[in-house]
């Protein structure tokens, strides 16, 4: 997460965005992950689907 908070132009807008929500680096944080498991859930799960011939 560290890194895409770095260099990442969209993850470094959402963050500015939940901080004038009132939210802190920790909540911030946590929500970055919750969606980076969606993003490798629905990877996985493609792959999953189209098997290996």
């Amino acid at each position: 997460m560290q890194t895409r908070l770095r260099f990442d132009p969209s993850t470094q807008d959402y963050y500015e965005r939940r901080i004038k929500e009132g939210k802190t680096r920790r909540e911030i944080v946590r929500c970055l992950k919750r969606y980076a498991a969606r993003e490798v859930f629905h990877l996985v799960r493609a792959v999953q689907a189209c098997p290996a011939s």
